[in-house]
């Protein structure tokens, strides 16, 4: 073999001409071969270069021509191991797979906070935080004392004016039967009746206060103005309220906060990207972080007409259909969103399909067809599948690969065919 050639395939190949000068610097004087030297050391030196001509040969070969051999199938290694992913049959609907995820808060659709009417201290209360409490049930007692008194003050007033009416009554049809037999002036007549009807007002004025001091008795008693659960409890026996929103230097203006648990949404903010994949009614499934085992079925409620600029969300509220005790007001929550109801996915006829990951396909996203490496004896292998339904991260494969097969579930646009895999 000359200088300018090199082993390859049981024959000779021309090299390059930088190859040929790298491999005439290594080659062995003619005084220095083993024909003209004697002695084993120069025996192991010439063994020695020889080794080092060979390897360097080899080296040059392989960074020339290994990414050529691994273009047309070669052996070139794969540099980084493959994950791959063994294609199962799966039963249901891919209508039952979620479409998007969002997380939000929960709220209730009634949340009231209970004030005081009047003012006063509170002498007594019937309610803890938690508590679960009906309309019109008493929370919390004030003072009422003074109010009472105020009460009974107005009663004595009224029942004077009530008397005092009567008299005029007696009083006006004796000057009207003295005025019809001539025996009355007019003047007299006019005063009977102007004293009737002054009687008659006072009655009614009275009535009145004592129908507002009454009221302010009753309103002593704090009553919950909705059903629900207690939120919150912001006052002690003993403390003040102020009524209206009024604050003095001691005074809580809130007695508690109640939340309506029977109708219960939860508020999600959804990118503006992902909103045209909302509709309203669309069927969801709600699940409270606080119990990740209870899912509770739900629909989307609203979708905020206008967009948080710079958040570039939408909000969409989503109403829980049958909420319990386990969900918690200002708690949060994962909705899935679903193309079609879930309950109308589980009871409609399941249908075996194979299902992969959208990562381990090469697929532009619109076309039917794809190409998917299957795994198999140690090697890869480029193979066209007929592709249906995306659902999320995976999607559905029509034709091209069978129960039990290994394919690479991600990487696979830096993938060859026939590549070795490892």
């Amino acid at each position: 073999m000359g200088s300018a050639e090199i082993p390859y395939n049981g024959g000779y190949m021309p090299a390059a001409p930088e190859l040929r000068d790298q491999l005439r610097s290594l080659s062995i004087p003619r005084e220095q071969r083993p024909g003209n030297r004697a002695g084993g050391g120069r025996a192991l030196t010439v063994a020695v270069l020889a080794l080092v001509i060979f390897a360097l040969a080899g080296f040059i070969v392989w960074e020339r021509l290994g990414p050529q051999l691994a273009a047309r199938g070669g052996t070139a290694p794969t540099t980084q191991p493959l994950r791959l992913f063994k294609v199962a049959v799966q039963n249901g609907s891919g209508d039952a797979t979620p479409i998007l995820t969002a997380t939000g808060k929960i709220v209730s659709d009634h949340r009231v906070e209970v004030a005081t009417k009047v003012s006063g201290q509170v002498v007594a209360l019937y309610f803890e935080q938690g508590d679960s409490v009906e309309r019109g049930q008493i929370l919390a007692a004030l003072d009422d004392e003074a109010p009472r008194a105020r009460r009974d003050e107005a009663a004595a007033r009224l029942t004077q004016a009530r008397a005092t009416l009567e008299f005029q009554k007696v009083n006006c049809a004796r000057i009207t039967s003295l005025h019809a037999e001539n025996q009355a002036s007019d003047i007299e007549y006019a005063d009977a009746r102007r004293a009737l009807e002054d009687a008659g007002a006072a009655v009614r004025a009275l009535e009145a206060t004592l129908a507002y001091h009454e009221k302010v008795v009753r309103d002593c008693q704090v009553q919950a103005p909705i059903a629900g659960v207690i939120l919150e409890r912001n006052v002690e026996v003993g403390d003040f309220v102020a009524a209206e929103g009024g604050r003095g230097a001691m005074a809580n203006a809130q007695v508690a906060a109640i939340a309506d648990m029977g109708k219960l949404r939860v508020e999600v903010d959804i990118s503006e990207l992902d909103i045209a994949r909302v509709r309203t009614d669309m069927a969801c499934t709600v699940v409270p972080d606080a119990y990740k085992d209870r899912h509770y079925r739900g629909r989307v409620l609203w979708i905020d007409p206008g967009a948080n600029y710079s958040k570039a969300t939408i909000q969409v509220k989503v109403r829980i259909e049958a909420p319990d005790t386990f969900l918690r007001v200002e708690g949060a929550a994962q909705v899935q969103f679903f193309r079609a109801a879930p309950e109308a996915a589980a009871t409609s006829p399941t249908v075996a399909t194979l299902w992969i990951p959208v990562a381990a396909c090469r697929w532009d996203g619109k076309s039917s067809t794809g190409q998917v490496f299957v795994a198999s004896d140690g090697r890869l292998k480029a193979t066209p599948v007929t592709l249906g339904r995306r659902e999320g991260e995976r999607v559905e494969v029509l034709a091209g690969l069978h129960e039990g097969q290994e394919i690479v579930a991600e990487g696979v646009d830096r993938l060859r065919d026939g590549q070795a895999a490892r």
